[in-house]
This record gives C-alpha cells, structure tokens and sequence, in this order.
C-alpha cells in the first residue's frame, strides 16, 4: 500500500505526475484519437501486413548512413550512391511470387496460369441437332435433290 508522494515517484509516478527525466511523455492511450496511435514498433505476423512478409533489420541513422560508407568501390552502383539503385540487391521476383496477391500489378500478369480460369459448366452448350436431324445416319436425306423434287 502506497502511503506517500514519496514513494509514487520512485517507483514511476501516477497519471497527473510528470515523466521520469530522460523519457518522452507520451499521452494516455485514452486521451488520444483512435485513429492517431501508431503503434513505434510493429511485430505482427507477416500474414497481416500490407506486404505479407516480416520488417527487415531496423533503420539505420542518418549519421551512420553518411559518415560511416562501406570502403571500397563497387561499379554496378549507379553514380548517385543509392543503395537499391537499379534494383541492386533486391530480389523483386522471389518476393512477389511468395505472396498470394500481388503488390505490383505487373506482376499479376501470368501468376495463375497452372490454375484453370473457370470451371466447365455444360448446363448450356450447343448439341449438334441439325447434323443429326437433316443428314440421317442411314444415308436417306431429307434434302431435296436437284434430280428429283422429293425427299
């Protein structure tokens, strides 16, 4: 049991109190919108993000990006330095076949053809009567001949 200010701020603090030094404040999710919390990190399985696939490594920072370059001199780079530049080191491919709807829709063309497009449904289709019914099987036609005016 809590007697004392004392001990709410050493062990945190309440709601009312400020944040320990150091810490962001953040407000309480009940103060905020339903539709402004972002959660700062996502660990959701990949099934339920927009890519259907898990968050690569984390981010790098600004500092290590410029002042902390790989040595060396790679001539596949385009000039400007871009890491992906010319889709180097992505494998677009392999990803878009892995997820069971496409994110590029030039990738949609060609993914399902193993798979039939429709089931056949015969309720409808064309029977051959007229072959069965004007040229008879037993080789007497109901077509009048040129010679003759009966059948």
């Amino acid at each position: 049991m809590k007697t004392s200010k004392v001990e709410d701020d050493e062990e945190g603090g309440e709601e009312g109190l400020p944040a320990p030094a150091g810490k962001k404040h953040w407000l309480p999710l009940s103060a905020q919108s339903a539709f402004s919390y972002i959660p700062p990190g996502r660990q959701d399985v990949p099934e339920l993000s927009y890519f259907h696939r898990g968050a690569k490594a984390g981010s790098v920072s600004t500092y290590d990006s410029i002042f902390k370059r790989p040595e060396g001199y790679n001539k596949y780079l385009h000039r400007c330095d871009r890491e992906h530049a010319k889709n180097q080191g992505l494998n677009i491919n392999d990803e878009e076949t892995a997820r069971p709807v496409a994110v590029l829709s030039s990738s949609d063309y060609g993914r399902r053809i193993k798979k039939p497009v429709e089931q056949l449904i015969r309720d409808h289709a064309r029977i051959n009567h007229v072959k069965a019914e004007f040229y008879r099987k037993n080789g007497i036609t109901c077509l009048p001949n040129f010679r003759h005016q009966f059948c």
